[in-house]
């Protein structure tokens, strides 16, 4: 099981999409987590109406500070868009994935997003998915 960490900027949306589908679609192979470099208040309920539209239902979680796991070990760490705010992880392989913030689009274009975070989990840390 490879440990993983999603980071976006305010952990409103990128990266609590990817945490829940990890942890839901592909917990056989990834334990997820998920941060923001300036987290928000709450996540954002378009996150949460998007995952129930592809039937997934989740407690939304207080976004957290990437601060909080800087003495984590993690195998993998996923940035979309904290850039260089971002603390070193020794011993993680990062992706940088730059994936649009969704957090202003309507709901066709936010699950398009949903989808591609879903996509590259699978075809980037998923082995033989």
């Amino acid at each position: 099981m490879k440990k993983i960490l999603f980071v976006c900027i305010e952990n409103a949306c990128r990266s609590q999409l990817a945490e829940a589908i990890s942890n839901s679609y592909y917990g056989h192979a990834l334990q997820a987590s998920s941060a923001g470099s300036k987290p928000a208040d709450k996540v954002n309920p378009k996150a949460i109406s998007s995952l129930l539209r592809m039937g997934l239902h989740i407690e939304p979680k207080e976004p957290k500070d990437v601060k909080n796991f800087e003495n984590n070990d993690f195998d993998y760490v996923v940035t979309m868009g904290c850039g260089d705010k971002c603390p070193h992880f020794p011993g993680a392989k990062i992706f940088d994935w730059q994936i649009p913030d969704p957090k202003h689009m309507s709901d066709d274009d936010f699950d398009v997003i949903r989808d591609l975070i879903d996509l590259k989990i699978q075809s980037e840390l998923i082995p033989d998915a």
